[in-house]
């Protein structure tokens, strides 16, 4: 899947137009006609190149949703998930107040708030698909358009604020449901995503990108390979300039094609093999003996609890890889920039003149995530992204970059438990091989959660797993 060229201009085969799934939708929730433009999920028959209508999806035996709870309140909760069994219920979150936070969860299951200096419980929910989010809005009272409007004159006028758009949200997502047969995850509006996004077609469907960051295939030794120190400008490298420790490298090469294989387009998954060569693995390994791995948390939004996860949701260890380590992890960076089709100034600290219209100068991405798992160890179906709040550009990570470092274990598979398909209910499964990446998007061409994107590490049964995590975030981190 991968070619080497010498002195070539780096090209892809992206396409930069109008997702053709992008459908005008027109609404009125009382402010006057509305428009947005709703992704639409193409039929699963074009999945197969095949005409629409010729083949059915088969229903997944994972049955799963993302579950969303919304704090229409101006208190502090506490949101919890009930065993339904008499015994005292799991804190999942704190929500604070005019926001959301929420969790993976399976229909049936019941959760309730309370105050944060009290066990009463104020709401409770249970979990009726499609039905993905659930709102405590004791500001609204039934009937009483009078008590509704002292409860609302209370409020300051930045909680007003915030109250009308989970308002306006609720009452949009009513509308979205209507004409897309899908759950709206985000606040409305949000905007589409500001990064570009590879297309999934149909299966096999190849992309290609190129890369001047050609693989390492010798080890530069430790003098040269000491943290990064130099400044946003000094990092900057022109198109026509080698890259750093190019002696190291492929030799008379300096592009590198990558190439993505389609494997599913709801969710959008690529698998790209040997993203990294097994010198650049085995120097991540190698780093990692000298780190401390911790037991690593589970993902969430804003207020989710970031504990230890005690509930074997995930069991593997884990520890922070920062992109100015050493040239290599810089070059993996780059070349994953290459990859997503984004300027890999945006994937570190930037100066001032460099992307001016962002609003801030960090990072898009997060720092990479080194992960082992042991014989027994797994990560339970889970989505990466989480609920932005209602106050700020409602930043969420907008694409997953995992790199796996080693193989021959059993197990360990990367599981997307709820692909659409028209062959069968199990699920996708991705088999980990050394230098193979996988990129998969949790945000929807519309600007929407994908909750299609829920994901799972399967248990590894002989053997340990390594892979890394590249999350980044649209349109900014944090």
């Amino acid at each position: 899947f991968f070619s080497y060229a010498w002195s070539e201009p780096l090209t892809c085969s992206a396409n930069f137009d109008r997702d053709p799934a992008l459908k005008e939708m027109k609404f009125d929730i009382g402010y006057g006609e509305e428009t947005f433009e709703a992704y639409i999920q193409p039929d699963v028959s074009t999945f197969y190149q095949e005409e629409p209508g010729s083949r059915t999806a088969v229903a997944p035996h994972f049955v799963a949703l993302a579950g969303k709870f919304v704090n229409m309140s101006p208190d502090n909760l506490r949101l919890y998930w009930d065993p339904d069994n008499g015994r005292p219920g799991s804190i999942i979150a704190y929500n604070t107040p005019f926001q959301a936070t929420g969790t993976a969860t399976f229909p049936t299951h019941k959760f309730y708030f309370t105050p944060m200096d009290s066990d009463e419980v104020v709401a409770r929910f249970t979990v009726t698909p499609p039905q993905s989010v659930y709102y405590y809005d004791p500001l609204d009272v039934p009937n009483n358009p009078e008590q509704t409007r002292r409860n609302l004159d209370a409020l300051s006028e930045d909680e007003l604020e915030k109250y009308m758009i989970l308002k306006k949200t609720k009452d949009f997502a009513e509308k979205y449901f209507e004409f897309t047969g899908r759950q709206y995850l985000a606040n409305y509006p949000r905007k589409q995503p500001s990064h570009f996004m590879w297309s999934a077609d149909y299966l096999g469907q190849m992309h290609w990108a190129t890369t001047k960051e050609t693989h390492f295939v010798e080890l530069p030794s430790d003098d040269e390979l000491q943290p990064i120190r130099a400044s946003p400008k000094e990092r900057v490298l022109k198109e026509d300039e080698p890259r750093f420790l190019q002696q190291y490298r492929t030799k008379d090469q300096d592009i590198l094609n990558m190439t993505l294989k389609v494997t599913s387009y709801a969710p959008r998954v690529f698998e790209i093999d040997n993203f990294l060569s097994e010198v650049e693995a085995q120097h991540i390994l190698k780093l990692a003996t000298g780190m401390d791995l911790s037991l690593s948390t589970t993902s969430g939004s804003a207020g989710r609890t970031k504990e230890k996860d005690n509930t074997n949701t995930r069991t593997s260890r884990n520890t922070w890889v920062p992109r100015e380590k050493t040239a290599i992890v810089d070059a993996i960076y780059r070349r994953a920039a290459d990859l997503i089709q984004i300027d890999e100034a945006l994937l570190r600290h930037r100066d001032a003149g460099t992307h001016p219209d962002r609003s801030s100068r960090s990072s898009i991405a997060e720092t990479l995530q080194l992960v082992h798992y042991e014989n027994g160890q797994q990560y339970t179906a889970h989505h990466d992204f989480g609920y932005p709040n209602v106050d700020d550009d409602q930043s969420a990570r907008y694409l997953t970059l995992l790199l796996y470092l080693n193989e021959g274990m059993v197990g360990g598979q990367t599981s997307f438990p709820r692909w659409v398909n028209a062959e069968t209910g199990k699920a996708l499964t991705v088999e980990p091989k050394i230098g193979k990446a996988v990129l998969f998007y949790s945000q929807l061409p519309d600007g929407n959660m994908d909750d299609l994107s829920q994901h799972a590490a399967l248990p590894v049964t002989y053997g340990e797993k390594w892979l890394m995590n590249l999350w980044v975030w649209d349109p900014v981190f944090g």
